[in-house]
């Protein structure tokens, strides 16, 4: 009854000098100094997101879905924001004394689903105004530089709050998870930061629209609970990009509806073991905090001399909270060095299984005669699941020979093989190659090169070659070359 009566009068003392935030029973939940860090937090996690996301041009139709989306994402792949809160209302001084005295009068239970909901009221919330903010930024942009923004810029706004609301119920599930198992809000805010930015590098870090970028990792995004955020928002905005090709331009990877169910439902589900774990492992904790609170030097509640059986238990008490802290960074270690593992592994069996070389010139170099057609046969693999084909070619001019100073280039990639292109007339087949390179001199001339995305065609291929003189061409000249032709997924 003494311990009872000591955390009531610790809870008024809070509560009439630093706390702002009480709930029905006049409890305090959340201290002025606790309201002001997560606030802080926010600030600084949007901010961040801002950073590190660069806008796409104004000028595309989903500039805004993709931008806000881009940007709340990253607050998903730092989780500072959703750690923090969670650390400071499940493992704070504040939090303990709150759930202590709540737990005496109404349950345990209860204590611990009115906490859980604290944290996603303040999670959600912020998700809320950060979607406001990100999702009109470029509006703004397009009123002041542009033209007025269609309605299809508003469209957006609804599926970008909803993948925002799905990804902060979730990830705070988790980090409340972690806060109950450390017991302490800097660790909790330093391994849970650490694990996310870890996992969003695993899973692809796609934070910018750059054309033409791939990674070998794609396959795996959605190890990263951003980029389930991120495709959320587009799946249910119901965008649909021209091609995938576009889609992996801007987002990094291809993607259906259906591919986010899989995630989804493993993220509902260990995000539901999590929290029946965590209201065991609490109880468990506040058990422990009274004792802990009662050798607390020069404290004006709790006795400053102890006997020394509370000095023997309050031993053990903090040895087994140092191995339940222990064991929870082990397992999450484990689970992040397997994935680690996994996507080297991984991205080392694509490299090994998707790049083939069509053609390489034998021995040192080649002779290309000029004004002969030079046509390749190439055999393209069908593309390797969530990867799109590519091939590319480098011809690097070794010695320009006997052949005039000024020589014209044309050459290129064709979808056909070589029996069916050479049955055309010569002005046909010149029509096919998209690349030209014209009056080129000798001095200063390494070579040509070209990369030719298939997306995720196979089949029949050439790459042809086409050398003419400009001036004075000689009968027989050549060219001495190095060809080296391959395929590679991308």
């Amino acid at each position: 009854m003494k311990s009872c009566s000591s955390i009531r009068a610790m809870g008024e003392f809070l509560q009439s000098d630093r706390s702002p935030m009480k709930d029905e029973s006049g409890i305090s939940w959340l201290s002025r100094r606790e309201l002001v860090f997560i606030i802080i937090g926010g600030i600084v996690s949007a901010v961040l997101g801002f950073l590190l996301v660069t806008p796409a041009e104004s000028t595309y139709d989903f500039a805004p879905l993709l931008f806000s989306a881009d940007v709340v994402s990253m607050n998903f792949a730092i989780g500072l924001f959703y750690f923090l809160t969670a650390g400071i209302l499940f493992s704070s001084h504040t939090s303990h004394l709150y759930i202590m005295s709540r737990t005496s009068e109404v349950g345990a239970r209860r204590t611990y689903l009115i906490r859980i909901l604290h944290a996603l009221i303040i999670t959600s919330i912020f998700s809320f105004l950060l979607v406001v903010v990100v999702f009109f930024y470029p509006v703004v942009v397009l009123l002041l530089v542009y033209s007025p923004p269609t309605f299809n810029h508003f469209v957006f706004f609804p599926a970008v709050l909803g993948a925002a609301l799905i990804g902060s119920v979730l990830l705070t599930l988790i980090a409340s998870a972690l806060a109950i198992f450390m017991d302490d809000p800097r660790l909790c805010v330093i391994l849970g930061c650490a694990s996310m930015l870890l996992l969003a590098f695993l899973g692809g870090w796609n934070a910018a629209p750059r054309l033409m970028h791939y990674s070998l990792t794609r396959n795996l995004a959605f190890l990263s609970l951003h980029n389930i955020v991120r495709v959320l928002a587009i799946a249910l905005s119901g965008y649909q990009f021209e091609s995938a090709l576009k889609m992996v331009q801007f987002i990094g990877f291809a993607f259906s509806a259906e591919s986010l169910i899989l995630p989804l439902l493993l993220s509902c589900s260990i995000s539901i073991v999590l929290l029946i774990v965590g209201q065991q492992v609490l109880m468990k904790n506040s058990k422990r905090w009274a004792s802990l609170r009662m050798i607390s030097p020069g404290s004006e509640i709790w006795p400053t001399t102890p006997s020394p059986e509370k000095r023997q238990e309050t031993t053990r008490i903090r040895r087994h909270l140092w191995i339940q802290r222990g064991l929870t960074t082990l397992i999450i270690a484990i689970l992040l060095i397997s994935s680690s593992a996994g996507v080297s592994l991984y991205t080392t069996y694509i490299s090994n299984n998707t790049f083939f070389v069509q053609y390489n010139s034998p021995g040192d170099s080649e002779r290309i005669t000029v004004g002969a057609w030079n046509v390749y046969d190439i055999d393209v693999h069908p593309p390797f699941p969530g990867l799109f084909n590519g091939l590319s070619v480098f011809c690097r001019f070794d010695s320009w020979g006997n052949a005039s100073d000024s020589l014209s280039f044309y050459f290129g990639f064709v979808a056909m093989n070589s029996t069916a292109f050479n049955s055309l007339d010569e002005e046909s087949r010149l029509s096919l190659l998209p690349y030209h390179y014209l009056n080129m001199t000798r001095p200063g001339i390494g070579g040509i090169g070209v990369d030719e995305n298939l997306e995720e065609s196979s089949g029949s291929y050439i790459f042809v070659l086409l050398i003419r003189a400009d001036v004075n061409p000689l009968e027989n000249s050549y060219i001495e070359v190095s060809m080296f032709i391959f395929e590679q997924g991308l």
